[in-house]
């Protein structure tokens, strides 16, 4: 089963992503993200077409939109690329992956995610317009800000 086989599809540019998002509840919060959300986002460091990128990105916007009510604006991982790359991010509001070295800058608001990303505790750090970062552990489960 694919990805894009677990949730509804959404066309690719129809995502609304927006640094003004309501804060996401604490029963939101608590929520475990599930194996699908893993797929994807281990997903990134695999050499993808813009268009499977876009498709990618929009199913993931799509999931944390009914399964959570807030999409990130993004996610920090460790990057399996190997080197120089040592982590990444996935930009949903810019439709921006990039992989970092690490003597590389990431930008902010990412920036504050990249040192739990690291750690390696968590397979990836989501990043919210609100301000908030949320750590997602290999179980699913969230570490609650």
């Amino acid at each position: 089963m694919t990805f894009m086989q677990r949730g509804r599809n959404v066309a690719a540019g129809n995502m609304a992503v927006s640094k003004d998002a309501t804060p996401l509840t604490l029963r939101d919060l608590r929520r475990p993200r599930h194996a699908g959300l893993f797929e994807a986002v281990h997903r990134i460091d695999a050499q993808l077409d813009e268009a499977s990128r876009r498709e990618l990105e929009s199913w993931i916007g799509d999931q944390y939109s009914v399964e959570y009510g807030d999409v990130p604006l993004g996610f920090v991982a460790l990057c399996h690329l190997g080197p120089p790359y040592v982590d990444h991010r996935l930009d949903l509001l810019h439709s921006i992956v990039e992989h970092y070295g690490a003597g590389d800058s990431m930008p902010e608001p990412f920036a504050q995610a990249r040192m739990l990303a690291r750690t390696g505790a968590y397979p990836f750090v989501e990043v919210y317009g609100s301000g908030q970062i949320i750590p997602v552990r290999a179980d699913g489960s969230i570490v609650v800000p």
